[in-house]
């Protein structure tokens, strides 16, 4: 009766996890932007959150403060109203000691962006249930625009607006969804407006129930939607006369050796990554401007795009066919045999292979002879540990849930490798010869063959992956393909 009882309760506490409610919720979030006919412009930004969980109370960890980043030299930053309607109705208004001014933290160890300033609001009246109101209005002496806005969040969104309102006769707007697929068509509403007299012209982008971003390991980059909108390209600047690296070429010279083209942009890229710090800095509040190469590279630090654009100097001046690219202009495109990979310049994220209309496919036909490395385990037993195979997939399908709700992002494979070990005297496979095949059409095959004869232990192993990114619906068959595959990573063998 106990197991009973206790298998019920661990079914309840499953299902009560698995339903757990986000620790907040927006009922809006607001985007508009104004262009003035003085070449001016006016950003207004409004959230009305509600909190569900006690952990988004905390300031830091949750909700509980909002910052807000601006450029006094470029910008004017307006709050129209921060207040908290608590359970009951009430509404709190901020009390004026809970606006600080303050450094950007991410500007204090650069002297380049220490003109930025940072309010941070200490929201007061919070309870669970209460929803916290912000709406600012920032000011630009430019027209100037090039956003991304992703359109999943940390918790759900009940209703996202976005609002551009211009002169067509001033500018050209330009708009598109990426990762459209990833959303449901019937929550998402367009409406285009004009006036035929002066030419003044209305976008405007509705979404209603906006999920929760997913957060599963090994996701596509696209896998979250996101709204572009532009009236022109920042310009970024080349590399120029290549003066500016020489203390590149000979920093960057001593690390690289007799490696692979992936190899060495991918050191180059590390180093930028852990010397150069990042000024996490919105391109907006500089004006979209960017900074020189020699400028990020003498001062050690810059936003995401002077670091791109920094990466993609380097990489030229090395051979290289490398472009910023990115929806934040983070990231840098280079062309290797034909194909172009994305590198992130915010972290050592493994390079990927950009687009969806061929998969990059680890080939390769290994032929090994060794005498057996065999490891000793207790009672006259030992392990014998198969060699990795260069391009075989690196995830553990142990360490992926039985279900999932978002693509895979893996490696595609065609993969042989025939070894031959030879066995101390006396030693003997456990089991038995072992033969293993598993197959499933437009996902792939494994096949592993370990058989023992005389001191010579053979082993033939086969792994095809077709697809480098795995639909959810094929998942499940490639979590049992990847795993069986994994399983058989080495042999027990014995005395006699």
């Amino acid at each position: 009766m106990k197991k009973i009882l206790f298998a019920a309760m661990a079914i309840l506490i499953g299902t009560a996890v698995t339903a757990q409610q986000p620790d907040a919720n927006y009922k809006l979030i607001h985007y508009e932007w104004t262009f003035n006919a003085d070449g001016s412009s006016d950003f207004n930004y409004r959230h009305e959150v509600q909190i569900l969980r006690t952990r988004d109370l905390i300031a830091y960890a949750g909700k509980g403060e909002t910052f807000v980043v601006y450029n006094p030299d470029l910008e004017e930053l307006t709050i129209n109203e921060v207040y908290t309607i608590q359970k009951d109705g009430t509404r709190v208004n901020m009390p004026q000691n809970a606006f600080v001014y303050q450094l950007p933290e991410e500007c204090a160890d650069c002297g380049r962006f220490n003109h930025l300033r940072e309010l941070a609001m200490v929201h007061t009246g919070m309870e669970l249930g209460c929803t916290i109101v912000v709406d600012y209005t920032i000011h630009r002496r430019y027209n100037f625009l090039h956003e991304s806005i992703p359109l999943k969040r940390d918790c759900p969104v009940e209703t996202l607006e976005v609002l551009v309102k211009y002169n067509h006769d001033d500018m050209d707007l330009h708009y598109a969804i990426d990762g459209f697929q990833y959303l449901n068509a019937n929550d998402v509403r367009r409406d285009e407006t004009g006036s035929t007299a002066n030419n003044n012209r209305t976008l405007r982008y509705t979404f209603n129930n906006v999920q929760q971003a997913p957060r599963e390991p090994y996701m596509p980059a696209d896998i979250v939607p996101v709204l572009r909108l532009y009236n022109g390209t920042p310009e970024f600047t080349e590399a120029g006369d290549g003066k500016p690296f020489d203390g590149a070429e000979e920093t960057l010279g001593k690390m690289i050796n007799k490696e692979t083209d992936k190899e060495i942009v991918t050191k180059i890229r590390n180093y930028i990554v852990d010397n150069i710090h990042l000024n996490d800095i919105a391109p907006a509040h500089l004006g979209y401007n960017v900074a020189a190469p020699a400028t990020t590279w003498q001062t050690g630090c810059g936003t995401a795009a002077d670091k791109a654009v920094l990466l993609a100097a380097i990489l030229r001046n090395e051979g290289y066919n490398a472009t910023v690219t990115g929806d934040g202009h983070d990231q840098v495109g280079v062309l290797i045999d034909t194909l172009e990979y994305r590198l992130d310049v915010r972290t050592k994220a493994p390079m990927q292979l950009y687009g969806e209309a061929h998969d990059e496919v680890s080939t390769g036909n290994y032929t090994t002879k060794a005498d057996a490395e065999l490891d000793t385990l207790e009672d006259g037993f030992f392990r014998l540990t198969f060699a990795g195979i260069p391009g075989e997939p690196t995830m553990s399908a142990r360490r992926l849930a039985l279900n999932r709700t978002t693509p895979l992002q893996g490696s595609a494979c065609d993969l042989t490798s025939t070894e031959t070990y030879t066995l101390p005297k006396g030693v003997k496979l456990v089991g038995g010869n072992v033969s293993e095949k598993l197959s499933f059409d437009g996902i792939g095959a494994m096949q592993v063959s370990v058989k023992q004869s005389g001191k010579t232990l053979k082993v033939e192993r086969k792994l095809k992956l077709e697809k480098s990114t795995v639909a959810v619906e094929d998942y499940a068959n490639y979590r049992k393909l990847l795993a069986t595959w994994q399983s058989i990573g080495g042999a027990t063998l014995r005395t006699k």
